[in-house]
C-alpha cells in the first residue's frame, strides 16, 4: 500500500475526510493559529456551470498560459501580507511548526515526502488506485496543464513577498522533504492541491468533500515537512480558489474538461 490514509499497521484504511479530521483535531490540540488550515482567507467561490460541449480530444502537452495570463489574476489584493520575520504571530507560527515536526509520526514524513514531487495522483486516496495518468490521460493533462499556469502564478507571489522557509529561520525545524529553493508564502502546493480538487469537483460532484480533504492534507503535510508556515497554507487554498474559477471560465478549460469527463468511469 503508497503512503496515503492507512491506520496503524495492519489497521483499515481511512478515508480522506477521516483522515483530515483526525490531522485537524491533532493538530488543534497544539496551537489555535492551526484554524488558518480549516478556513481559507476567502469563502470558497461559487463552481462555474457544466459545460454543455461534447467530449474532445486530450488536449496537448501543458504550455503556460492556455488557461490562465499572469495579469488575470491579481494575487497582491487577493492576499494579506505574511506576517512580519520576528512578530509575535510569526513566532506562533514556528512554534506550531515545530510542535507539528515533534508529534510526526514515520507514516506522516513518508506520506510529505511522496507529495514533495506531487501529482495528481494523490487524489487516488478517493477515487481510486484505477486513478492514474495511464487510464485517465486526458484528465491528468487537464490537471498538468493547470499546475503550469498555476505555476506562473505562485512564483510571481513568492518573489512579491520574499518570505523566508520555516527551516530557513530556526535552526530547531528540520526540512524532512527536499528544500525549496525559491520562497514561502504562498505555498504551491496548497494552491495546486485545492485548485485540483475543485477542478475534479466538476467531474466528481459527490467526492467534493473528500476531494477537498485531501488537498487539505497535503497542505498540513507541508508544515509538518518545515517548508512552510499555515499562513503559506492559508494563502495557498484561497488562491488555488480564485484560479480554479478563472480557469473554468476560460473555453480552452472548458473544452478540456470535457474531455476528462468522457473519462469518468
Amino acid at each position: 500500500m503508497k503512503p496515503g490514509f492507512s491506520g496503524c499497521a495492519g489497521g483499515p484504511r481511512r478515508s480522506a475526510a477521516e483522515y483530515a479530521s483526525a490531522m485537524t483535531r491533532r493538530t488543534l490540540a497544539l496551537f489555535p493559529l492551526a484554524l488558518l488550515l480549516l478556513a481559507p482567507l476567502h469563502a470558497a467561490p461559487p463552481a462555474a456551470p457544466a459545460p454543455a460541449s461534447p467530449v474532445a480530444p486530450a488536449p496537448a502537452k501543458a504550455q503556460p498560459g492556455k488557461y490562465l495570463a499572469l495579469s488575470d489574476v491579481d494575487y497582491v489584493a487577493l492576499l494579506p501580507d505574511p506576517p512580519k520575520v520576528g512578530s509575535p504571530y510569526a513566532r506562533g507560527e514556528l512554534e506550531l511548526v515545530l510542535a507539528m515536526q515533534k508529534q510526526a509520526t514515520p507514516a506522516d514524513i513518508e506520506r510529505a515526502n511522496s507529495e514533495d514531487k506531487m501529482t495528481p495522483r494523490i487524489f487516488a486516496d478517493v477515487l481510486g488506485e484505477s486513478f492514474s495518468e495511464e487510464k485517465f490521460p486526458a484528465t491528468f493533462a487537464w490537471l498538468n496543464q493547470a499546475a503550469v499556469d498555476s505555476r506562473e502564478v505562485t512564483e510571481a507571489a513568492k518573489a512579491h513577498w520574499a518570505r523566508p522557509r520555516p527551516c530557513d529561520l530556526d535552526k530547531r525545524i528540520q526540512a524532512k522533504v527536499g528544500k525549496p529553493k525559491n520562497e514561502a508564502y504562498p505555498s504551491g502546493h496548497s494552491t495546486r492541491a485545492i485548485m485540483w480538487a475543485d477542478l475534479l469537483s466538476e467531474i466528481y460532484p459527490e467526492q467534493a468533500e473528500a476531494l477537498r480533504a485531501r488537498a487539505r492534507v497535503a497542505g498540513m503535510d507541508r508544515i509538518l515537512a518545515g517548508v512552510h508556515y499555515p499562513s503559506d497554507v492559508s494563502a495557498g487554498f484561497a488562491l488555488g480558489e480564485a484560479l480554479a474559477v478563472k480557469m473554468k471560465a476560460n473555453p480552452a478549460c472548458q473544452k478540456d474538461l470535457a474531455a476528462a469527463r468522457g473519462e469518468k468511469k
